[in-house]
C-alpha cells in the first residue's frame, strides 16, 4: 500500500481501488514496484502510471507473466504506442493474449487487413471492450 501512496494517489482513489479489488491489500510493495516498472519500460510517464493504476486496480492482481504475454502479443501485431493505448483504456491490461488474437483473427476472417484493424484499435482504444 505504501507504493500506491508514493504514486501520488489520493486516499479517495485508493479507497475506490480497494472497493473494486480488495485483493490489493495483500499485494506486496515489491509486486507493485514490478508492475510500475513494466509500465515505465513501455514509456509511461508518472502521470500515465498513476492514471492507469488508479483507474484499473485489477492490473496489480495480474501476474507479471500474464501482463508480459499480453504486451508481447500487442507488440507482435504491430501496436507501437502502448503507453498511450493503456493510458487511454487501462482495462486493456486485464485482457489475455488469446482474446486479442481471437478478436483480430475474427476481423481478418471478415476480410479486414491487419494494418487497418491495428489502426482502428489504436485510434479508438475503447474497441478493446468488444474483445
Amino acid at each position: 500500500m505504501e507504493e500506491l501512496c508514493n504514486l501520488g494517489l489520493s486516499d479517495s482513489t485508493i479507497n475506490c481501488m480497494l472497493e473494486m479489488n480488495p485483493e490489493i491489500r495483500k499485494i506486496s510493495n515489491i509486486e507493485v514496484i514490478k508492475k510500475i516498472r513494466i509500465l515505465k519500460e513501455l514509456g509511461c510517464s508518472d502521470i500515465q502510471i498513476r492514471n492507469i493504476i488508479g483507474s484499473n486496480s485489477i492490473y496489480l492482481s495480474r501476474t507479471t507473466e500474464e501482463i508480459l504475454a499480453l504486451i508481447k502479443c500487442l507488440l507482435k501485431y504491430g501496436f507501437t504506442t502502448l503507453n498511450i493505448l493503456f493510458d487511454s483504456n487501462p482495462y486493456i491490461l486485464n485482457l489475455e493474449s488469446f482474446e486479442i488474437k481471437n478478436y483480430i483473427n475474427n476481423r481478418r476472417d471478415n476480410g479486414e487487413e491487419l494494418e487497418n484493424i491495428i489502426d482502428d484499435l489504436e485510434s479508438n482504444p475503447y474497441l478493446f471492450s468488444k474483445v
